[in-house]
């Protein structure tokens, strides 16, 4: 694996004038609370059988595809549920009654976020940095007072790297502030700048990106099977000012190489939302067209639903493919991030994480888990569900996964949840942002209820052993490289 370095010394980690004038920030630090459930004591659990998996088409080396819908293999024909239990053995009449399709009314805020320091220091860095490269002209903030946060320019709401020149759909680059199809794609736009600059996943691009810190995976059975070195890193907290300078500017420069493109994906794509392909310089996310559609096209985003009593909303599907798309560009950024700086190398892994992907790592720990439609519905006319990624479904010759879930140790209750529609409409609004503010990366997770839970079993992969071995077990040592009690050391 070919190492890139960064010179952080003790002092001024490297910091040009540029960097150290700008630099004036308060410290903040968060407290990552582990996982926590809301249970419902009345409530019914479902325990399935099935296999989720990717498309099986081959593509080349120099792509990621990365952020998708799961397939789910439903026997000889595919309903409309795709063997989804939260959909077939729940139904959408009592999904709707518990608040998890539709919402009575749409109650979202037109600009939301930065209450306080939280994300107004990314910004407002931000803000000054592209003044001093000449990128914008200085912005009085609307209504400053002296020694008070005023409200934050609409201009400065939206990252460099979302902006209207890095689009490459006509309707998108093309026209002034008139402009309907990308004003309505604002709101994504602002979430995706809220997530990418949030304080607690500063910490992860920060080890991310620093290969000098990474260390060597060195598992038994694992360099043979995957037949390269594998390395790994942890995130980084509590960082510095100057720290997190690093990182507000590694997602400045990737904005002048990166261009956002779409593309139809309904039949060779089916099960991805988007990829990204390139290298240093030449970044290119694709993102599906039909999401842009359903956002700003006036494309309904139920055009394929069910008919059932009441009906799939639009509204309320649209709203749901407005926050998977922000999560999607997010995803594709953290990809985009690594190929700028060390493609061709593979991605690293994240602790004790048995799969390395950028991009699901990030969901996984923001949101504690992976937030999807459960059906290849483009639009969302349903619900959206949260898992825990990795899933048990990965493929045994992966180049990116180090064993099956249930080598790994991993409870065999790997669980799906249904997400309410209010944790996703809270997204776009204020009160929101300001509840983030005050207590942090707990507010990201939404309540696991386990009346609309269902269970999957996951496998052993052919090549482990599923054998418990005694120590006088005559047979040869596991290929896996398990003690003899069947124990793998992962530390």
């Amino acid at each position: 694996m070919s190492i890139g370095k960064r010179d952080l010394g003790d002092d001024n980690l490297s910091l040009d004038d540029t960097d150290m004038e700008i630099l004036a920030l308060p410290e903040e630090a968060d407290t990552d609370d582990d996982d926590k459930m809301n249970l419902d004591d009345s409530s019914l659990t479902l325990v399935v059988d099935h296999d989720s998996g990717i498309d099986d088409e081959s593509y080349s080396d120099d792509t990621d595809f990365n952020r998708s819908s799961p397939t789910l293999k439903t026997g000889s024909y595919t309903k409309w549920h795709e063997g989804d239990p939260l959909l077939r053995k729940i139904g959408l009449e009592k999904l709707n009654d518990r608040g998890y399709v539709n919402l009575e009314a749409i109650c979202t805020d037109r600009t939301f976020g930065y209450p306080g320091d939280r994300a107004l220091n990314a910004a407002r860095w931000r803000a000054k940095y592209e003044v001093q490269i000449g990128l914008c002209s200085q912005i009085i903030e609307e209504g400053k007072k002296k020694g008070k946060y005023g409200k934050l320019d609409k201009f400065h709401r939206i990252h460099p790297i979302f902006r209207q020149d890095n689009w490459t759909s006509d309707d998108l680059l093309m026209g002034d502030e008139s402009n309907c199809s990308f004003n309505k794609l604002k709101p994504v736009l602002q979430l995706a700048t809220l997530l990418l600059e949030d304080e607690t996943m500063v910490g992860y691009i920060f080890n991310m990106l620093d290969v000098d810190s990474h260390k060597e995976v060195t598992f038994a059975g694992v360099e043979n099977r995957l037949r390269r070195n594998v390395y790994g890193f942890q995130q980084r907290h509590n960082l510095s000012g100057a720290e997190r300078q690093i990182v507000w500017k590694d997602l400045c420069e990737l904005s002048k190489t990166l261009w956002w493109t779409e593309k139809d994906m309904t039949f060779e794509k089916e099960s991805f939302h988007a990829y990204t392909r390139g290298e240093q310089g030449t970044i290119e996310i694709v993102l599906d067209k039909r999401h842009l559609d359903y956002v700003c096209r006036e494309v309904s985003p139920t055009e394929d639903a069910i008919d059932w009593k009441p009906g799939s909303d639009d509204d309320s599907a649209r709203l749901r493919v407005m926050f998977n798309l922000a999560t999607t560009m997010i995803h594709e950024v953290m990809h985009a991030l690594w190929r700028n700086k060390y493609y061709p190398d593979y991605e690293p892994f994240y602790m004790d994480t048995r799969a390395a992907e950028l991009g699901f790592q990030w969901e996984q720990l923001l949101y504690s888990g992976q937030i999807d439609n459960p059906t290849s519905d483009r639009g969302s006319p349903y619900i959206l569900s949260i898992s825990k990624w990795p899933s048990p479904g990965e493929k045994e010759d992966s180049p990116t996964i180090l064993m099956s879930h249930k080598k790994w140790g991993s409870s065999n209750a790997y669980q799906e949840f249904a997400v309410e529609m209010s944790f996703v409409q809270n997204m776009f609004t204020d009160e929101f942002w300001a509840e983030v503010d005050r207590y942090g990366i707990s507010k990201f997770w939404p309540r696991r209820m386990l009346g609309v839970r269902s269970t999957v079993v996951s496998e052993y992969w052919e090549a482990e052993s599923p054998i418990v071995r005694g120590p006088t077990d005559g047979r040869p040592s596991s290929p896996d490289g398990a003690d003899s009690k069947g124990i793998i050391d992962r530390h």
